[in-house]
């Protein structure tokens, strides 16, 4: 079936009963407007992100469909019924319903909006002024032929109904738009807190045996913690001669190290009397310690990202082979 009759050539259309009339008359362009209405919600339907409003907006379409079958019928409304369906009164209270559920989800207007914050939105409000031009054809319609009330309700409250359905589009656009800059931020600033943890097994591998190879040459044993940004240990080694106490005094090390975010041996001075740390060693249960050992680590961006400790040899012994596994993780790209 061929898309062109020709039967329009001389600027002429049929309305639905068979009568041929001008492309002009104010009853072609009254539903034309509507036609236009329609493909602008077929636009936004497209557009918008709410579930319920997609759904509405087709039910819409194929009402706008049956009002247009009615406006290029005339008063034939007995024939139109036995082909198509009428506006009803029930689809003017099923719009209130709609419009009255969506203004109590909406915060309360003091002043006139701009059109449309949200792309479908703003498609909405496209729609809802060519209904409004459409209602200015139809009332003009009205004073000339016959219009049902019905139809001249149903598009008052339909243009008031897009008005709601964009302001729901709208504040769902902006609800995801926060949503979406919280989850940013959150990322952004996990990124920079772990985007160096000590979470490769290898590199916390070489960082250990660096510390164990440092620990044989100055002949001492003793135990190695790695722990996390968190204070969580990651790896711990303990070196077989080393003595039994080690073990938790160099994850106290470490801990110390990250939770304070110093060397150990610096917080010493600060926890003697007059110190800015005073009696913080027991009123943590002995938790942190404050003697050499322990030193946090940090990346390229002054983040803290973990922390080694070091107990078993000599002070001295303890805190120079913690220095190495810092150096050894300078030279994986793991710390600054």
């Amino acid at each position: 079936m061929s898309i062109y009759t020709k039967t329009g050539d001389k600027g002429e259309t049929s309305l639905f009963d068979g009568k041929r009339v001008k492309k002009y008359n104010l009853r072609v362009e009254t539903y034309g407007v509507f036609d236009e209405c329609s493909a602008q919600l077929s636009v936004a339907q497209k557009l918008a992100k709410e579930a319920n409003i997609k759904t509405h907006l087709l039910f819409l379409e194929e009402k706008l469909f049956h009002l247009n079958a009615e406006i290029a019928t005339g008063e034939d409304y007995q024939q139109l019924r036995k082909k198509s369906t009428l506006i009803e009164k029930v689809d003017i209270e099923l719009l209130e319903k709609w419009i009255d559920s969506y203004q109590n989800q909406l915060p309360q207007l003091s002043s006139f909006i701009l059109p449309g914050e949200s792309l479908a939105g703003a498609e909405l409000h496209v729609a809802r002024t060519i209904c409004r031009r459409g209602e200015r054809r139809l009332i003009e319609l009205s004073e000339h032929e016959m219009i049902r009330p019905e139809i001249i309700q149903f598009v008052n409250r339909l243009s008031d109904c897009l008005y709601t359905f964009a302001r729901v589009e709208d504040k769902a656009e902006k609800k995801e738009k926060i949503v979406t800059e919280v989850i940013n931020r959150y990322h952004k600033q996990n990124e920079a807190r772990t985007k160096h943890e000590m979470t490769n097994f290898s590199i916390v591998s070489e960082i250990i045996n660096s510390c164990v190879k440092e620990a044989e040459v100055l002949k001492s044993s003793v135990a190695i913690t790695i722990v996390d940004s968190k204070g969580l240990v990651i790896a711990s080694y303990v070196m077989p001669e080393a003595i039994l106490v080690s073990h938790e005094v160099s994850f106290k090390k470490a801990y110390s190290a990250i939770s304070m975010k110093s060397k150990t041996e610096d917080l010493q001075q600060l926890t003697q009397p007059g110190g800015a740390f005073y009696q913080l060693e027991t009123m943590m249960n002995g938790k942190l310690v404050t003697f050499g050992g322990g030193i946090p680590m940090v990346d390229g961006e002054k983040n803290f990202i973990g922390a080694i400790g070091v107990s078993g040899g000599t002070t001295k012994e303890d805190i120079q082979i913690a220095e190495t596994g810092i150096q050894r993780a300078r030279e994986l790209g793991y710390a600054k």
